[in-house]
């Protein structure tokens, strides 16, 4: 199994990949290639994918529906399903939710890109925990385990023309089953990654092994920061790969606590399993 890092915050300098506040992966396994969110931009996507050499996919997974998770699909549709691949777009009905970032009274649409034409996709909808394919998983089914992971209150969504906290039942999670544990792939884990982590343990009665993607620790208090840090220790994993809305301190504090366990994810970053 191979996870290809296509899109994050930051890239290398010599890369030659671009980076902007977006998430995208590439996983490859159980002959599948599943892309897992687009970033915020077609043309940030479309110029690492070319790069990276990633002209098909099997499908889309979008992990829930900010901008900087969506907003790239015009380069998926323009650069991939032209060539005649029917890619397949795995989401939540609740994606294409009016989502908003309302901070001292202003409103700031982050939703799913209006130019896109929904009606054009190979959409498969997603409410549920859902093999995709041999030991893929979509999974949504998330408790709450840490009793510290709030969702932040400026995240909003608008239903008959009000602002209502936003409890993402759209946010899914992709899960792989490997001899040697579970491999959790979250996008911004807004749900808590901690509480994340322990219903998919949970739910297939089986360790994790790695984890991989957005943690939403950003904007967190430190003491949530020490207490997520302090959950990873009990489960323990041997892949730790966070980027995106992690935020620079978190980073900073998993790569002291884990070492050469964890990973910073960056554009081009190649994860082997």
């Amino acid at each position: 199994m191979k996870i290809n890092c296509v899109v994050d915050n930051r890239a290398g300098l010599k890369s030659g990949l671009y980076a902007e506040h977006g998430f995208s992966l590439l996983v490859e396994g159980n002959d599948k290639k599943l892309l897992v969110d687009t970033g915020q931009t077609p043309t940030v996507l479309k110029h690492n994918l070319d790069l990276l050499g990633i002209n098909t996919v099997d499908g889309v997974l979008l992990s829930h529906g900010h901008s900087d998770h969506t907003g790239g699909i015009p380069a998926i549709v323009d650069s991939i399903n032209i060539q005649g691949n029917e890619t397949k777009f795995y989401m939540h009905p609740e994606t294409l939710g009016l989502k908003y970032a309302v901070l001292d009274g202003k409103e700031r649409y982050i939703g799913f890109p209006k130019s896109v034409d929904v009606e054009t996709l190979n959409l498969d909808w997603v409410t549920e925990n859902t093999r995709i394919s041999g030991d893929m998983w979509i999974f949504n089914q998330v408790e709450d385990h840490s009793g510290f992971e709030p969702i932040p209150e400026y995240l909003k969504v608008k239903e008959n023309g009000k602002c209502l906290p936003d409890k993402f039942k759209d946010e899914l999670n992709l899960v792989v089953k490997t001899d040697n544990g579970l491999i959790l792939i979250s996008g911004c884990a807004h749900r808590g990654i901690v509480n994340i982590l322990y219903s998919v343990s949970e739910y297939f009665q089986d360790d994790i092994y790695g984890v991989v993607g957005g943690s939403h620790l950003m904007d967190a208090p430190q003491q949530r920061i020490q207490k997520t840090v302090e959950s990873f220790k009990k489960l323990n994993p041997e892949i730790i790969a966070l980027g995106h809305c992690t935020g620079f301190d978190a980073l900073c504090l998993f790569k002291r606590e884990f070492g050469e366990k964890f990973i910073p994810l960056e554009s081009g970053a190649e994860i082997l399993i």
